[in-house]
């Protein structure tokens, strides 16, 4: 299982800096839990199933305020112009490109799989073992990954 979770934190960590400088040119660093709790930031979060090969589900929780960051330069808007569907959407559209290269890092070449259209969610206490922290421009941001049956999505990624 040790080996597992350092394969999957480490996907988990080049997707997201990759996303993330793509989209908006923002960096990551790695953190601890209590790091990114003693920020103290308004988190959105949002969900997607990934239902083929092997169910999993991803959870991304990012600071209100860096999506409003992200928005501003990725759109190059004024904050005044931005608003909450546009942010909701946002975080969605990370979550989506997170998960489709997570799944094309982790996954044997030309291997199929399928997405669910990400939810936003309601915040809450993370309740997986895979839960990998960071801090982008000095706000916290999380990535989840739960899976129907760890076993099964080890056997996966040992073909």
């Amino acid at each position: 299982m040790e080996e597992l979770t350092t394969f999957l934190h480490q996907k988990t960590t080049e997707v997201l800096e990759e996303t993330l400088e793509n989209m908006a040119f923002v960096s990551i660093e790695e953190c601890t839990s209590d790091e990114a709790l003693n920020l103290k930031q308004q988190m959105l979060g949002v969900n997607l199933l990934i239902t083929e090969p092997e169910l999993l589900e991803m959870r991304l929780n990012v600071s209100k305020e860096l999506l409003y960051q992200i928005a501003e330069t990725m759109y190059t808007m004024d904050r005044d112009e931005l608003n909450d569907q546009l942010i909701n959407d946002l975080l969605a559209e990370i979550l989506n490109t997170l998960a489709g290269r997570f799944m094309t890092e982790i996954l044997p070449p030309d291997s199929d799989f399928a997405l669910s259209i990400p939810e936003l969610s309601d915040e809450e206490e993370s309740t997986s073992e895979l839960t990998f922290n960071y801090i982008a421009e000095d706000f916290p941001l999380s990535v989840e990954i739960k899976a129907a049956e760890m076993d099964n999505l080890n056997s996966l990624l040992n073909t």
